[in-house]
């Protein structure tokens, strides 16, 4: 998945104001100013810069930073960065800040995951904001949303980090999952729009008369459709806490598609995920409920077969933000305790 470097989108903002004339002539241009706004780093701030310096946008002169336009010998301008160019009065149509998280969450998390058979790992900040050109406090808020779905943890030290995987944490979260799904899911049944199960239910039935095999991310997709979208309906917000914890396994289904480049089962997964569905839809709560508890037991019996296959991989070429923990690597304690 491809993303727009982080500078090219900052110098197109900033390329937009001067065509627009919202920045003008001789307005003077420097780093620390526009990476607090942009909420980027001064190294993101600089390759911006160049870039429109290499189309004449802006020019070099004999103090610091750069100048709005090709004249050199322009009087300089020191107004407000953040009232002349970025100001809702003046510049309306001028964002704030310039964010791709949409876009670079989605790369973030296929990395990590490709990387949870290999773990415990560390995530180096450093390396990580270089990786996608922003802030450390952008790349904190990508790491506390991918937390959440627990793929990424907290050590002890405060430090991120991929966690290790066993077999035992596997078998351990699907059995709270097992306890807890379905009785959320009927604590929320009333309260999903019939609007959501319907459109589940009909991309269910889409892959399921596909011939070729469903890619990963239709997959996930409906997955989340059901176990995490459907469920947060639950009015039980404690509940809810304890089952985000357990995302994890979501994200090992995941691992196993994008590694083996396959699905095996794929089909009853997507059965399995229907008969909810309908059950939903027909208002059989209690129904719905069992089936999902059905679904999980299956699932967790499919998933521990699976990661027999994990310990044949060879390690890959791993992203230079991702560092080996204190413990080492072990790809055999997937196996561990099966």
């Amino acid at each position: 998945m491809s993303i727009i470097p982080r500078y090219i989108s900052i110098s197109q903002a900033i390329r937009d104001a001067i065509k627009a004339g919202r920045l003008e002539t001789g307005q003077v241009l420097t780093e620390e100013p526009l990476a607090r706004h942009f909420d980027a780093s001064r190294t993101t701030i600089r390759k911006a810069l160049a870039e429109l310096h290499t189309t004449q946008l802006i020019t070099r002169f004999d103090g610091r930073g750069f100048l709005v336009g090709s004249d050199s010998s322009a009087p300089p301008r020191r107004d407000s960065i953040e009232r002349a160019l970025f100001d809702s009065k003046t510049s309306g149509t001028i964002p704030r800040a310039v964010s791709n998280t949409d876009q670079m969450l989605p790369v973030l998390r296929e990395e990590l995951i490709r990387a949870l058979p290999f773990g415990p790992l560390q995530i180096n900040e450093v390396r990580l904001t270089d990786r996608f050109s922003v802030s450390r406090s952008v790349v904190r808020d990508m790491l506390s949303q991918l937390r959440s779905s627990g793929i990424v943890e907290k050590s002890e030290r405060s430090k991120w980090v991929l966690p290790v995987l066993t077999a035992l944490d596997v078998r351990n979260h699907y059995q709270l999952r097992i306890l807890l799904e379905p009785v959320a899911l009927a604590e929320a049944a009333p309260r999903i729009e019939k609007s959501h199960i319907d459109s589940a239910l009909a991309f269910a039935k889409e892959l399921n008369s596909q011939e070729a095999e469903p890619s990963a991310a239709a997959l996930s997709e409906l997955e989340n459709a059901l176990h995490v979208q459907a469920l947060s309906g639950c009015t039980n917000t404690h509940l809810l806490k304890v089952l985000q914890k357990s995302r994890l396994v979501l994200a090992i289904n995941e691992m196993f598609r994008l590694l083996l480049g396959r699905s095996p089962a794929a089909g009853r997964l997507i059965q399995e995920h229907i008969s909810v569905l309908e059950a939903l839809a027909r208002n059989e709560t209690a129904n719905a409920a069992s089936l999902l508890e059905l679904h999980l037991l299956e699932a967790r019996e499919r998933t521990c077969r699976r990661l027999q296959t994990l310990s044949v991989l060879p390690s890959p070429k791993l992203p230079s933000y991702l560092t080996q923990g204190t413990v080492s690597i072990n790809q055999t304690a997937l196996l561990k305790e099966k």
